[in-house]
């Protein structure tokens, strides 16, 4: 673990000094090239502690959970601060300046929108672990999106006199990171004095964590790192706030950018109208249909037009039936109904009669006519009529 530690202090060093307390301009390319990297070596770095060599699990509680491994649950913070700081750089090529200038301001928003999803992914964390105070935990599980809340929800709009409260929050919050500074100051510098260096006087030194380390009570550094935790969140809500507003800040600009660029865009369209209206050619480079006459008063042509499309068509509507013609023939119609299925047959002689019709001048035909008339007469004969069932006659 020492080496994980030892990489994860590096970089919050860096984040310090590089980032925090630099001369350079945000917008800088050197600045955001450095940013940019921190960021990526924070997101390996929590790839390896989360899931290579997973230090936490979803069913283990705070006690559960190493001392020196607290540290790492601060990493998402530490990610939504830089993503904060992100913005785009503009590029020497002109195109791309002119692109990045008119989409500089929503890009910010993005990089905003996602910091504040990380700072609540921190704090859910925290909340998870029970490590949140009992105020905090309340309002982030009052949130209606837990990681996309709202300003009116941060600053608690909806509660009656809003100003007030406010300020009685912020006097409150301010006098807990006061007594939070004086703690962790008072346990750095126990710390430090049982390791033989030198006390730090603004609650920010970090502490060289090494495993052979025996010389510190485990018990001091988890109360470090759990007061480090708290200050953090502290830090984390009002970032959240700052990001908030700073976004509907944005938000107007952008608008208001759009709103520009559509009375811009109307003004060129009237120009080009008026100048097109001035040249009696109506010359335009736009692939439209312009709506003037082919010639001026003077037989002027005024627009290009072809003469054998109309009057082709003048011709049809001259010489044609007044409506659409026909498509096929009855006959063509009638054998695609049939092959369809389409018309119903039958109506005729049976087709029985017919045969007898044809078969009159059979004698073998005939000679079985006869006798089958000869059977009928001699069975009506020898069975009378009535003579069938006479059990239930009375």
């Amino acid at each position: 673990m020492s080496i994980v530690l030892k990489e994860y202090n590096t970089i919050v060093k860096q984040i310090k000094t590089k980032i925090a307390s630099t001369g350079l301009r945000q917008d800088a390319k050197e600045f955001q090239d450095t940013l940019s990297s921190l960021f990526q070596q924070l997101l390996a770095l929590k790839q390896k502690v989360f899931n290579d060599f997973a230090y936490f699990s979803d069913n283990e509680s705070l006690d559960d959970i190493a001392s020196k491994s607290l540290k790492f649950l601060s990493i998402d913070y530490y990610m939504a601060y830089l993503m904060s700081k992100k913005q785009a750089v503009l590029s020497s090529n002109n195109n791309a300046s002119s692109f990045m200038l008119s989409n500089k301001n929503k890009l910010k928003i993005e990089f905003l929108s996602k910091s504040v999803q990380l700072y609540m992914q921190f704090l859910v964390t925290l909340n998870d672990y029970e490590i949140l105070d009992k105020n905090m935990s309340k309002k982030l599980n009052g949130f209606a999106s837990v990681f996309k809340p709202t300003l009116d929800e941060i600053t608690n709009k909806n509660v009656p006199n809003n100003q007030a409260f406010q300020r009685n929050m912020k006097i409150e919050n301010f006098k807990v990171q006061k007594e939070l500074d004086t703690r962790l100051r008072l346990l750095e510098n126990k710390i430090l004095e049982k390791t033989g260096k030198n006390a730090s006087n603004n609650g920010d030194a970090e502490i060289d964590d090494d495993d052979d380390d025996d010389t510190v009570d485990d018990e001091l550094i988890r109360e470090l790192y759990l007061a480090k935790l708290t200050q953090l969140s502290y830090r984390a809500f009002t970032e959240i706030e700052g990001n908030l507003y700073e976004v509907e800040m944005l938000s107007n600009f952008t608008s208001m950018d759009s709103i520009a660029d559509h009375h811009a865009e109307m003004e060129k369209q009237s120009e080009e109208k008026q100048k097109r209206e001035q040249d009696p050619t109506r010359y335009t480079e736009k692939l439209e249909i312009l709506n003037q006459p082919l010639l001026s008063k003077t037989g002027k042509v005024l627009r290009n037009f072809t003469l054998l499309n109309d009057k082709q068509s003048q011709q049809k509507k001259v010489f044609g039936f007044g409506q659409y013609g026909p498509t096929m023939s009855v006959e063509e119609f009638l054998e695609q109904e049939f092959a369809s299925g389409n018309v119903l047959q039958g109506g005729g002689q049976d087709p029985s009669l017919m045969d007898n019709k044809a078969n009159e001048d059979s004698e073998e035909w005939a000679d079985k006519e006869t006798y089958k008339a000869r059977e009928w007469d001699d069975f009506t004969e020898t069975h009378t009529k009535g003579s069938g069932n006479t059990m239930n006659r009375g």
